[in-house]
């Protein structure tokens, strides 16, 4: 996981932390497949959703888009009419999308880079459908052109995103969840090694691979130690993630059974008192300074489970005051 400690958080502070609740609570809670799903559509309802939402956004009209009496819109956390922040400011579509879709749950999201008064940036969008009218927009907006614009040299998405599982290789619904949820669970008892990783697994955040990436280095002032450029067992074992207390709320909200990806919100808490890591083989390594400070982050994130296993992990992360309300509290 790279973490921007320098200026947003480490990749890698995204995911660790305090189990707020089990994970059949946890998705109860937090709004995984809750309400009515959206009758009568199917997955490519749902993405056509996705596609009405962004041209709608480009056009700067929300007009256009079919949505409830009392649509909930939030930005950054922030709640806010339909139509303001990045509807005033959007001037353009980018290169790179994932969608991902959860018909049993009426949800849809996904991440694509966007333009924004011409500087790349990348929008990610979850949208709740109910009798094919939106009742719920929430959407994180990662500023900074650098990320949209790694995402975009890419070419297109890694491949694993963009193709069905084969029967075979499906996990059950349920399993889904859990083996997501054991993700933070690694993170919480710094254990990389009870998390289902497979072998190849990767994860970029931020428009940037932190793992099996040796030539992506923050620094951790301790010679040739490098997380970066461990794989994804390997960077959670190193325990340096330890600063983050908890992962709370953790917002499993989409479910693609058809893709094998399990998408949400979660929010990564640090109190600003861990001020060392124990990385075994190395010893005690000093945080960096921006981990030594109260701050939350919010991260938009989704998994894919192929096998049973976590195959390949993508997201952005929006830096916060300490304890910033989601702004889907209920």
């Amino acid at each position: 996981m790279r973490t921007k400690l320098g200026g947003i958080v480490m990749i890698g502070a995204l995911i660790f932390g305090t189990l707020a609740a089990p994970i059949g609570r946890a998705a109860r809670d937090n709004g995984e497949a809750q309400g009515a799903p959206a009758k009568g559509c199917d997955y490519a309802c749902l993405t056509g959703f996705v596609d009405q939402y962004l041209a709608a956004l480009a056009a700067h009209d929300p007009s256009r888009l079919p949505v409830a009496p009392h649509v909930k819109f939030t930005e950054n956390t922030i709640p806010l009419k339909l139509g303001d922040a990045l509807w005033g400011t959007i001037s353009g579509l980018g290169t790179y999308k994932i969608y991902f879709a959860d018909p049993q749950a009426g949800q849809v999201g996904c991440e694509v880079t966007i333009r924004e008064n011409g500087t790349p940036a990348i929008f990610v969008l979850r949208l709740k459908v109910v009798d094919r009218k939106i009742t719920e927009v929430e959407t994180i907006v990662r500023r900074g052109a650098e990320p949209a614009q790694n995402l975009e040299k890419l070419g297109q998405p890694n491949p694993v995103w963009l193709q069905p599982l084969a029967p075979s290789e499906r996990t059950p619904r349920a399993e889904m969840l859990k083996d997501t949820n054991q993700y933070f669970e690694g993170l919480v008892h710094l254990s990389g090694d009870i998390v289902p990783f497979d072998e190849k697994c990767n994860r970029i955040l931020d428009g940037t691979q932190d793992t099996n990436n040796p030539s992506y280095n923050e620094g951790w002032g301790h010679g040739n130690f490098n997380p970066a450029g461990m794989g994804c067992r390997e960077n959670m074992n190193t325990k340096i993630w330890a600063y983050i207390k908890s992962v709370n709320p953790r917002r499993f909200l989409i479910v693609d059974e058809k893709m094998g990806i399990v998408f949400g919100f979660f929010m990564f808490n640090h109190p600003g008192t861990v001020l060392s890591a124990d990385v075994p083989g190395i010893g005690k390594i000093d945080m960096p300074p921006s981990a030594k400070r109260p701050f939350s982050v919010e991260v938009a994130e989704f998994f894919k489970i192929q096998n049973g296993k976590i195959r390949q992990i993508e997201g952005v992360q929006l830096a916060l005051p300490y304890r910033q309300p989601t702004g889907w509290e209920k």
